[in-house]
């Protein structure tokens, strides 16, 4: 199946640029804590944040933001106890949050946090194999658990939790190998879950579930490189992925933020956060922010927790800020495919001689050629062997064709 991978144009005004690309930073967790594999969640306006390690041991705290006051409260601990490598999702007004690892024991157990009375509940235990930091979405009044570390290595199984009966029951594998530490979330009909890091990987296949079928469907593979241990989350009818580390399990160059649309089962890079990249960050969506929280820098494999800002983003005014075009295979072809120098290009009627622009995108994402004119052929022999993603825009239309370079 042939993936579009689809990069939208941001209006040019150079102040409103600016004002796109800015994170704003927010206050820091109280006694400026900086901790990994902590969660995140928010509801009626406030945000919260749940237990994780810092660099010398595990936690059980639980924390509540005011974004009027830019301030932290420290609630009643998570009464689960001590653990890293847990996960949480929300559905329904609720939270849920269980699995990981309290330094002495992997866990399998599962809590509902009620924003009302502000308690934990346990529910029924996964009667599968107790793991840390595996898939875990809560979506359309279920949760699925899958993949994940368990003392006998990485696991590729899949479970349904039923809210309403609270009970578990298992459904087919996970299709790609076993892994642990993926990216996940739930958008309309479907969950999607991905990337992570096996036993000789770090991949950046992505697929999707269906829960009325219990069938699994590769998707489109995310345009960089491999990534773990990063945070993710949907909001309205998009899913998202930032942060974490790149395919060699060390920072990348940049917080990498990326939207996937699950219409179209395409990619797009946004503004990358400040800095390098961060390790098992915390993330949540409150009024239309995204908050990131914490997470250690990891520089040729070293972690380091020294105090990181902690930032928000405005996932609003990037979707209103969009300039909307229309996408239309049938706006160019390009020949030969694969190519060993030149790359020719037919265009429709309507594009011939109209404005419009070309770019070209490696692997990774990353723009290797642009142009502001809709050329009849390119010298591409400077590029390496690969694969890229030749995107076209003329007249609000807008096509993106995958071709090989031998």
């Amino acid at each position: 199946m042939r993936h579009l991978y689809l990069f939208i144009v941001l209006l040019a005004s150079p102040a409103f640029m600016a004002a796109q690309q800015d994170w704003e930073t927010i206050a820091p967790l109280p006694n400026g804590l900086v901790t990994d594999h902590s969660y995140g969640f928010a509801f009626d306006g406030k945000g919260y944040f749940v237990a994780g390690a810092d660099e010398f041991s595990y936690l059980d705290i639980f924390l509540e933001y005011d974004p009027e006051t830019d301030s932290w409260t420290e609630l009643d601990d998570f009464p689960g106890g001590f653990r890293g490598f847990g996960i949480v999702d929300t559905w329904d007004g609720k939270a849920y949050f269980g699995f990981g690892f309290s330094g002495s024991n992997y866990m399998r157990d599962l809590w509902v946090f009620d924003p009302a009375t502000k308690e934990w509940t346990e529910l029924a235990p996964c009667p599968c194999t107790p793991r840390i930091h595996p898939a875990f979405i809560a979506h359309n009044d279920k949760i699925f658990v899958g993949m994940g570390g368990s003392p006998n290595g990485n696991l590729n199984d899949w479970w349904e939790y039923d809210m309403a009966t609270d009970s578990w029951s298992q459904k087919p594998d996970f299709p790609g190998l076993p892994r642990h530490h993926p990216f996940q979330f739930g958008v309309g009909d479907y969950v999607y879950a991905g990337f992570g890091h096996g036993n000789t990987f770090i991949s950046n296949e992505w697929f999707r579930y269906d829960p009325v079928t219990e069938e699994w469907t590769q998707m489109a593979t995310l345009p960089a490189e491999g990534r773990v241990a990063g945070t993710q989350f949907a909001h309205n009818g998009k899913g998202y992925v930032l942060s974490g580390d790149g395919g060699d399990h060390t920072s990348m160059e940049e917080g990498e933020f990326w939207e996937y649309d699950p219409e179209l089962d395409e990619w797009e890079a946004l503004p990358a956060h400040p800095g390098v990249s961060r390790w098992a960050p915390t993330s949540f969506v409150l009024d239309g922010w995204v908050y990131l929280l914490g997470g250690p820098t990891n520089v040729n494999g070293n972690l380091n927790y020294a105090p990181n800002d902690n930032y928000r983003y405005q996932l609003e005014e990037i979707n209103s800020a969009r300039e909307v075009f229309v996408n239309d295979p049938s706006l160019f072809e390009a020949y030969p495919n694969p190519f060993a120098e030149q790359l020719f290009f037919n265009w429709d009627a309507a594009a011939n001689g109209a404005e419009g622009s070309i770019r070209i995108l490696d692997s990774k994402g990353q723009t290797v050629f642009l142009s502001e004119q809709l050329p009849v052929s390119l010298d591409l022999g400077f590029l390496p062997a690969g694969i890229y993603s030749v995107e076209a825009t003329s007249d609000k239309r807008r096509a993106v064709k995958s071709v090989a370079k031998q």
